[in-house]
């Protein structure tokens, strides 16, 4: 089996059999037609042949016409002399020879016309003749010989004898003339006859050598195509051999039919034992009761995937070995061949595992740090410890985001280098796009103010739900924020706008005032590392490219359009949750009682963010609170007593309710309410907001009654980590923390943990070796890798949530834990 290049194949053609056949009955019917003519021309010519022998044979024949006459007389004489009757018997034959010669000529003289002529002169003076001798003959037989010699004594008989001897002597001559004619003719027929038989006898001999010149021609055609074809399965032999790469060659059938020293060499078997065998014996396939092209993936005549990344050889001795694997089709008449080009990764993934161990160790050395840094100013600035005067203050501000810059930087980098492994994972749950957008308005507003713009956020009333990751949503929103402000001018508004599309797709778009995208960098602004000449400021350009990446992993769509009014818009699309779903996730999330009939109340409640989402559930009176409180479990009761319906004892009845149920009670309320319903009972645990109501105080209320204090085992051997997420989370829970795995896991044995928080790295140990202990607790003890490694899909898969320590804020680390501890108080 040969190969030869696109460019060198060339699909021969059958052979033209009616130029064959042409060709194959060209001698024989030139032959035929020679003989043909040649019998034709025998037979002209033997015609000739027998005119001219008959010319010879009637000259002949009117010679003796004289002959007879000359012998009837003589006959005639001696009868008359002698007076015996024999003479009598010759003169009468001598007559009918003659008369007999006469009639046997005229037929043969139908196309003479002047010998005819002749001939019937010639007869009509034989006849005269006859007469004059009948004559003699009867005088001498009545008066004897006295009487006959009178009457031979005339003239008259002698002269119709010259007469008849110069007819005769014309007779002869006449045909003499026309037997030279037809012998002229026959000699003329016969020298043309070898003329022609000279030149076919030339004709066959030059068809003769045509033809063997073209049996020539198509032999050397032949040797020149099979050198040729030598020539190039001798190079494609080169070729295959020579290669590094390990070539397989399989049949229709799947079974071997070429392999190149590189793929013996590789899977340790010599070539001549591999052919003929079964595929399975070098490569895994799908073990199934269908056909090769169909485990190997070729369908319609295409290959579904073409390309093979991360594959394994069997070697001879049964151990693996990496490879890449390429593979293409080769049609040929007897079916489609597939030929699979393998090159062996081992040391590639030797050097990429080397690699990875670099990044694994310089992330790690960078965010951890980055991230108590960025932790440590963001409390600075927050007030946390205290409040810092206005110019240190903007000191801490662009050290921040200097420090969030360089991180961003770190983060781009280690995700394209995921995405070209194929190593960016998605972490799917339940969240609403509201709260990303909202995150991403907050976080992206110090950013907005340093390039002198502003950020609009427009998020719809209801909820937009969707399956994705939160961390990485963020990311791509984020990405696109920055990407607007470099192209905004000062005094600009950057949007980000919320919807949801009729057809179910969760919209998110993000405008700017920009002068839109250059037409020269459309079809490329997706790409790694691309920039367009007009944007200001300092960016890797991988933003656009990870944010791609990421909604093409939720099944999404990412693109950018022109505004009607300038400017540009990017924009993605991701399927929604349908109802089904959104009202699963819906009664899952925790719920507030609200009693009031204000309607503005009730929508300052809904309109309130908190970190954990929640729904609220209206009661118009308190008798319908206190049946409520008695059913389902609610997070919270909020109650505003200056409703119509119910009196304080009422009221306090139902906070009661409510304390029995464990969900605390918030009480809008007048100082004159308070002190009217204190009065009545001791009513411990309840909040009470002042009216009018504190829209902030109100926020930070219900934050703390749907989220209960929960204690948190802090796991690092950052101390700088440990403090600045200890300071972070302690409003909000109990943080225990430790920096080994013992002092961790005696936490544990002491202390009820609602939920822990690992690093990946702890000094040659790491944060895993304690998901053992957490689930022997007495209650399963959920985790979130807290890391400045990035981890694969199996380390994800162990732990309840990833997140990076760079890429991921404080607040990102609020909102997992908020997500986590009442699925897993629902589990429990």
């Amino acid at each position: 089996m040969t190969f030869a290049t696109e460019e060198e194949i060339v699909r021969p053609s059958p052979p033209n059999a009616a130029q064959f056949l042409l060709m194959a009955l060209l001698a024989p019917m030139l032959l035929a037609g020679i003989s043909i003519w040649l019998e034709a021309e025998y037979v002209g010519a033997d015609q000739l042949r027998q005119q001219a022998h008959d010319g010879f044979a009637n000259s002949a024949r009117v010679a003796t016409l004289i002959e007879r006459l000359t012998a009837a007389e003589s006959a005639q004489r001696g009868f008359v002399i002698t007076g015996e009757p024999s003479f009598l018997d010759a003169y009468a034959r001598a007559r009918s020879a003659m008369a007999a010669t006469i009639v046997g000529l005229e037929p043969e003289l139908r196309e003479q016309p002047a010998e005819r002529q002749h001939l019937a002169a010639l007869g009509r003076l034989a006849r005269l003749k006859f007469d004059e001798m009948d004559t003699v003959i009867a005088e001498r037989t009545r008066g004897g010989l006295a009487a006959a010699a009178r009457k031979v004594s005339s003239t008259a008989g002698q002269r119709l004898m010259e007469q008849t001897r110069a007819e005769s002597n014309a007779m002869v001559d006449v045909a003499a003339a026309t037997r030279d004619l037809k012998v002229a003719a026959y000699r003329a027929r016969v020298d043309a006859d070898w003329n022609a038989i000279r030149i076919g006898i030339a004709l066959i001999g030059l068809a003769t050598f045509a033809v063997t010149w073209l049996i020539w021609r198509q032999g050397m055609a032949k040797y020149r195509s099979r050198l040729q074809t030598y020539a190039v399965a001798e190079r494609n032999r080169a070729i295959l051999q020579s290669t590094v790469d390990a070539i397989v060659i399989f049949d229709p059938n799947g079974k071997i039919e070429t392999v190149n020293a590189a793929a013996s060499a590789m899977v340790g078997y010599r070539a001549a034992d591999l052919i003929r065998q079964d595929a399975s014996l070098l490569i895994k396939l799908r073990e199934a009761p269908m056909s090769f092209h169909e485990r190997i993936g070729l369908i319609d005549g295409q290959l579904i995937q073409p390309q093979r990344p991360d594959r394994k050889m069997i070697h001879r001795d049964g151990h693996e070995i990496p490879v890449d694997v390429a593979l293409g089709i080769m049609r040929l008449p007897e079916g489609d061949y597939i030929v699979a080009s393998a090159r062996n990764i081992a040391e590639r993934k030797r050097v990429e595992q080397m690699k990875d161990d670099l990044i694994s160790t310089v992330s790690h050395e960078l965010r951890t740090p980055l991230t108590s840094v960025v932790g440590a100013l963001g409390l600075l600035r927050s007030g946390a410890a205290g409040t810092i005067a206005e110019a240190p203050a903007r000191l801490v501000e662009i050290a921040e985001n200097n420090s969030r810059r360089l991180i961003r930087l770190i983060n781009d980098m280690l995700d394209i280098d995921r995405i070209q492994s194929g190593r960016l994972t998605i972490q799917r749950e339940d969240i609403d796009v509201r709260e990303i957008a909202a995150q991403a308005c907050e976080g992206s507003e110090g950013a907005a103010a340093a390039a002198g713009a502003h950020i609009a956020c427009a998020l719809p009333d209801d909820p937009v739900l969707i399956s994705g990751d939160a961390e990485r949503l963020l990311q791509v929103i984020s990405n696109l924020v920055s990407n607007a402000l470099r192209v905004t001018a000062k005094g600009g508004v950057v949007t980000i706008r919320v919807t949801q599309s009729d057809d179910g797709k969760a919209l998110v778009a993000v405008d700017d005032d920009g002068p839109g995208i250059p037409p020269v960098f459309r079809d490329r602004i997706f790409g790694r590392f691309e920039r367009a000449t007009h944007e200001r400021g300092v960016g890797t350009g991988l933003g656009l490219a990870i944010s791609r990446e990421i909604i093409l992993r939720h099944d999404g769509r990412i693109w950018f359009e022109d505004r009607p009014g300038g400017g540009t818009r990017f924009a993605f699309a991701i399927d929604a949750l349908r109802a089904e779903q959104r009202d699963a996730v819906a009664e899952a999330l925790p719920k507030v009682l609200l009693c009031t009939s204000d309607a503005d109340l009730v929508a300052l409640v809904q309109s309130v963010r908190v970190d954990t989402p929640f729904r609220t559930v209206l009661v118009d009176s308190v008798m319908a609170a206190t049946a409520a409180l008695a059913g389902a479990g609610h997070a919270a009761f909020l109650l505003k007593p200056t409703i119509a319906e119910g009196d304080d004892a009422d009221v306090v009845e139902a906070l009661r309710a409510s304390l029995a149920s464990l969900t605390p009670p918030i009480v809008l309320a007048t100082a004159e309410h308070r002190t009217r319903l204190a009065a009545l009972a001791p009513l411990d645990g309840v909040a009470w907001i002042d009216a009018p109501t504190d829209p902030a105080q109100l926020g930070a209320t219900l934050a703390r009654a749907i989220t209960p204090r929960p204690t948190i085992l802090l796991l690092d051997d950052d101390l700088d980590v440990l403090l600045v997420t200890e300071a972070a989370l302690q409003s909000e829970a109990r943080v225990l923390t430790a920096t080994d795995l013992a002092t961790a896991r005696a936490m544990i044995e002491s202390h009820t943990i609602d939920i822990a928080i690992l690093d990946y790295d702890l000094g040659g140990a790491s944060g895993l070796d304690l998901l053992p202990a957490l689930a022997r607790a007495r209650r399963a003890i959920p985790a979130i890798l807290f890391t400045a490694r990035d981890v694969d899909a199996g380390v994800a898969d162990r732990v309840d949530a990833v997140l990076i320590k760079s890429r991921s804020s404080i607040g990102d680390l609020k909102a997992a834990i908020g997500r986590i501890l009442p699925a897993a108080d629902m589990t429990a």
